[in-house]
C-alpha cells in the first residue's frame, strides 16, 4: 500500500510546517499506517523535534523512541 504525502501541518508551537515524510523519518518506530493515522487524528497535536524537546511539562532527554506528537486532552 503507497501511502502519499497528506496535508502539511503546523508545529502546535512554533507553527513550522510538518511534511508527513518528515514526520514519519523523525518517528521510524511507526508504521507508514500507525503515522498516517496519527497524522489524520484531530485529538493529537504534531510538534516539530525542537519543540517537543523543550515542552514545558517535562524534561526530555533526545533519545529514540520519542514519538513527536502529544495528545489533546483537557483536564478539569
Amino acid at each position: 500500500m503507497i501511502i502519499e504525502d497528506s496535508q502539511n501541518k503546523k508545529c502546535a508551537d512554533c507553527g513550522k510546517f510538518i511534511v508527513f515524510s518528515e514526520f514519519c523519518r523523525d518517528n521510524p518506530s511507526f508504521s507508514k499506517q500507525r503515522a498516517k493515522d496519527l497524522w489524520d487524528d484531530p485529538m493529537i497535536n504534531i510538534y516539530c523535534p525542537e519543540c517537543f524537546f523543550n515542552r514545558p511539562e517535562k524534561p526530555f532527554k533526545k533519545k529514540r523512541g520519542y514519538h513527536y506528537y502529544q495528545l489533546k486532552f483537557k483536564r478539569f
